[in-house]
């Protein structure tokens, strides 16, 4: 009778020191999943930005629809090259991510195309060229946006020297003590990525999850 007395005791303090514990093994094994999730959509965008970007300053043109459908895999019909990332051409609710393609270029007064009098973009960094593939509103550049209504079917903008809404956000490109400025001849290609993740919301309050602007998502970018 006693020793059924201890069994008993043994059992409800196995029971009372679970329930103690549970809590927190139960949170390590969530915030282990999500932590990797995030990792894993980290490493997706942050590859993506570097393989898109490396295209796109060798010349592939992503205002074609061939090239477009590298990244949206039309609709399931053909490949992507953004795994794990849902984004359309028009965008449409579904799309979970954005991927915006900018070329960049320095004016200088003494550039063919800087004429005196109508340069008004002298000295400045300039958009060459804009193309927005995904749902534009999870994410902004960190580059500013060009003139829309300066912008040609190709994203090509128009009057990069003139107009002076085709600046970008000076230094932005290069952000190091004193700056950096592109030579006459070169031109940097920038592709930022960014995919949204609400399900990881929560990882949030430990900073981890955060795309730029407080956003819970997943930032890259890559300049070539």
């Amino acid at each position: 009778m006693k020793l059924a007395s201890v069994k008993n005791s043994e059992r409800g303090n196995s029971m009372v020191e679970f329930a103690l514990v549970a809590p927190f093994w139960i949170a390590v094994l969530f915030g282990t999943v999500a932590v990797g999730t995030n990792l894993t959509r980290t490493i997706q965008v942050v590859q993506s930005s570097r393989d898109l970007g490396n295209m796109y300053a060798k010349g592939t043109d992503f205002s074609a629809t061939a090239s477009q459908y590298l990244i949206t895999g039309d609709g399931g019909s053909s490949a992507s090259l953004v795994q794990g990332m849902q984004l359309s051409v028009p965008s449409v609710a579904s799309d979970n991510a954005v991927v915006i393609f900018s070329q960049v270029r320095h004016v200088y007064s003494t550039d063919a195309d800087c004429t005196s009098g109508t340069c008004a973009n002298a000295n400045k960094d300039v958009f060459v060229n804009r193309i927005i593939i995904g749902k534009s509103s999870l994410q902004t550049s960190v580059l500013g946006n060009p003139d829309s209504t300066d912008l040609n079917s190709q994203g090509n903008t128009q009057h990069p020297t003139s107009d002076t809404t085709d600046q970008t956000n000076q230094f932005n490109l290069f952000p190091v003590a004193g700056g950096f400025t592109l030579a006459s001849t070169e031109v940097a290609y920038v592709v930022e990525v960014y995919m949204s993740s609400p399900d990881l919301a929560f990882l949030a309050m430990n900073g981890l999850g955060y795309g730029l602007g407080g956003s819970t998502g997943n930032y890259s970018r890559a300049v070539f």
